[in-house]
């Protein structure tokens, strides 16, 4: 109930909740003033009730120390007059008194008894007078008050007081009329202000001020919030414009941004593929050298050959062929022969080897295969460059691991730190060592370990080595991509992962992490 009469309190409007809060507060005051009021009348008649029997009681002991049939009618006319008594009964003796007169207003009421009763049997209405008289026994009078006059007296009181708590709650209602024109007229006009404010979304309007108070205070700080929020408005409005012309701007250099990034993609792309044409045309140089010193012997020993032949021949046709010449022409020709067939068959090892590795490193095929076999064919087709900068290179693995994975990838990341290590490893002039070691480890991956005993590479390069174009022969020939087409080949097409250790001028170590199977690589966990 009470939460309901505060919902309903709460959903009024205000002027109405004024209005009733002052005529309750008004019922208020004007029942606590009945009550007061009626407390203190009741309170004061009691107090002049008792005054009142006090006198009567003392007016009776003297009449009827000589209780004569006149004094007798004096006292019972005399209370008759007072109706606030409705009984007397007076007693005679110290400790047995008895009834020597009694007085009732009506012939009805309940009759007095023969001795003295005590305090506790007494009515609350009755009020015992003990008089001592001289030469007299003391005399007790019992008077018993009636209620007739006080009800009278709070009848008319309420009536008085109930008109005045009427007149009181009018007398509300028209000051909370006279209130609500004084007090809440302002503030309805600035509700009114506000609302077409909100509606219109117009902050340029303006409250008109009524008074200098604190409804007048209350209606200029409203206005300088308006001025306040009519200023960041604008100042919203012109940001949010140039925002917009900033967006195009961006918008803009982002399509500019993303075309030349597109274009620096497709220049990074041509140059690692240039990157691996040159690194397959330095594989063709080397193997033409290679193959050119066979295929020259095999040349040499054939004019040799033929020229024998024909002094052969011709001494024949002349008949000056001797015995000892014919066995000296078959011993250079099965000589020669022996020559032509070893550099034929080293030329045509050399083309074997190097068709395989050309056609693995353009191919992007999955195939099986041993890679301690073909490790070493990718090292032949790079050993001219390796003797030719004065190193010596070794492998070391076992020879029944076989690996299910892109060989051309593999070919190009060889060949790609073979180069790397020729270029960077060492200066020019200093031999060095290479070392390959391939192993399978507890997890079943390959760990593929290049390592050199060169110059190593600078702390502060080498998070940097594999970055794209970074290069510390820049103008001489290095362009950057190197190691970080071998990174890209290794965690993309391998699906393996790189790790490099290195320390100025104790060398570097390169390790490769593959799976050993391409296509089982969620069957394994890299180290």
């Amino acid at each position: 109930m009470a939460t309901k009469l505060r919902g309903y309190f709460s959903s009024i409007a205000f002027d109405r909740k004024l209005a009733w809060s002052m005529v309750a507060s008004c019922m208020l005051i004007g029942v606590l003033s009945i009550s007061l009021c009626t407390m203190l009348a009741v309170n004061a008649a009691h107090k002049s009730r008792q005054q009142k029997y006090a006198v009567v009681a003392n007016l009776m002991a003297q009449f009827l120390a000589n209780a004569s049939s006149e004094n007798v009618a004096v006292v019972r006319q005399g209370l008759g007059v007072d109706s606030d008594i409705s009984r007397v009964c007076a007693y005679s003796g110290e400790t047995t008194a008895t009834l020597m007169f009694e007085y009732h207003a009506q012939p009805s009421d309940v009759k007095c008894s023969s001795t003295l009763p005590n305090a506790a049997s007494l009515a609350e209405e009755d009020l015992i007078y003990s008089i001592d008289r001289d030469g007299h026994a003391p005399l007790h009078i019992v008077m018993r008050s009636s209620s007739q006059c006080l009800n009278l007296y709070l009848q008319s009181s309420w009536w008085v007081l109930g008109l005045i708590v009427l007149l009181s709650v009018l007398l509300a209602f028209l000051f909370s009329s006279w209130v609500r024109k004084q007090l809440l007229m302002p503030i309805y006009s600035l509700l009114e202000v506000i609302g077409v404010v909100r509606r219109n979304q117009d902050y340029s309007i303006r409250a008109e001020k009524f008074a200098n108070d604190e409804f007048g205070e209350l209606y200029d700080n409203f206005n300088d919030m308006i001025a306040n929020v009519e200023r960041r408005d604008r100042e919203v409005l012109s940001a949010r414009r140039e925002l917009e012309l900033r967006v195009c701007e961006v918008d803009v250099s982002n399509r500019e941004l993303n075309g030349t990034l597109q274009r620096l993609k497709q220049t990074q792309q041509q140059l690692i593929n240039t990157e691996k044409m040159a690194s397959l045309g330095a594989l063709v140089a080397g193997v033409a050298h290679e193959i050119n010193t066979p295929i020259g012997v095999g040349v040499t020993a054939a004019s040799t050959l033929k020229a024998n032949t024909d002094e052969v021949q011709k001494r024949y046709q002349q008949g000056d062929l001797t015995q000892s010449a014919l066995q000296l022409y078959w011993e250079q020709t099965a000589a020669a022969s022996q020559m032509i067939l070893g550099n034929l068959e080293r030329a045509a090892g050399l083309i074997q080897s190097f068709k395989l590795v050309a056609v693995d490193q353009s191919s992007s095929d999955v195939r099986r295969f041993n890679i301690k076999a073909y490790v070493n064919e990718v090292l032949l087709s790079v050993n001219p460059q390796i003797r030719k900068a004065g190193l010596e290179c070794h492998l070391e693995c076992e020879d029944d691991i076989f690996i299910c994975s892109y060989p051309g990838a593999l070919s190009q990341i060889v060949t790609n730190l073979v180069m790397n290590a020729i270029h960077h490893a060492y200066p020019e002039g200093e031999t060095g060592h290479l070392s390959l070691k391939i192993q399978v480890l507890a997890g079943g991956e390959i760990n593929l370990q290049f390592s050199d005993d060169g110059v190593g590479i600078p702390l502060e390069n080498l998070s940097r080595v594999c970055d794209p174009f970074f290069t510390t022969r820049r103008g001489r020939g290095g362009s950057g991509l190197g190691l970080h087409i071998v990174y890209n080949l290794v965690t993309q097409q391998l699906c393996g992962k790189i790790k490099i250790d290195s320390e100025e001028g104790k060398g570097t170590s390169i390790n490769l992490y593959f799976p050993p199977d391409v296509a089982k690589v969620g069957f394994y966990e890299h180290v």
